[in-house]
């Protein structure tokens, strides 16, 4: 990765980048120098790799051996499609899929998509985040060891305190998704077979708020 930035550097200097590569554009802009010394963008390299592969492979293979070993859900998610292509004549014709534009529209494909992102969690690892303005009051309940009674909890978080959580917690949550840990895709639609919009709010793949990843686009 080093090797990368000192090209795209060299590039830049001698004029054959016109910012068209993400170094480049980094390199062109208005950032500070320590944001562009050569440290700085090698992590940045290496935080652009790894989100857009290891994600997005790791989530393709949750999502195909699904389908392959659940014969039903296959065939439910191919007869959709298939409708799809016979549905538009330059795709039955050619044997070319619909555009992504088309295709994203269809509720089964979409659900199935939805629980791969649930089952593979995009980012694993906890993900803190400091309040640095003002002290969090975290009121929720608890349910002790060796217990089915819960119990209701209030804490105060002070500011500059760094408080950190993992989509596999809330992925897993019983409360929103039962029998969490099955590929389920029906649980995104609802009786009229649509998306159950009511569910993004606990998808936790991509992030949620102004630190969430660029690539849910």
């Amino acid at each position: 990765m080093p090797n990368h930035v000192k090209k795209a550097q060299a590039d830049k200097d001698n004029g054959l980048d016109n910012s068209t590569t993400v170094f480049g554009a980094l390199l062109e802009s208005d950032l500070p120098p320590p944001e562009k010394a050569l440290q700085r963008m090698t992590e940045e390299g290496f935080s652009l790799f790894a989100a857009g592969t290891e994600t997005v492979s790791w989530a393709l293979t949750v999502i195909t051996y699904h389908v392959l070993t659940q014969p039903a859900l296959h065939s439910k998610l191919t007869a959709e499609v298939r409708q799809v292509i016979n549905d538009e004549d330059d795709s039955a014709e050619t044997g070319r899929l619909p555009s992504w534009a088309t295709l994203e529209k269809r509720p089964y494909l979409r659900a199935v998509l939805h629980e791969g992102l649930r089952l593979s969690y995009g980012l694993a690892s906890r993900t803190s985040r400091i309040a640095t303005g003002e002290d969090l009051l975290y009121r929720g309940e608890w349910t002790p060891k060796d217990s089915t009674i819960s119990k209701k909890v209030e804490h105060v978080i002070p500011r500059g305190y760094a408080v950190g959580m993992s989509s596999v917690i809330t992925h897993h949550d019983e409360s929103v998704f039962p029998d969490s840990h099955a590929f389920v895709p029906e649980r995104w639609l609802d009786e009229n077979g649509q998306h159950r919009k009511q569910l993004d709010r606990a998808l936790l793949a991509f992030s949620k708020g102004s630190r969430s990843c660029v690539g849910i686009k």
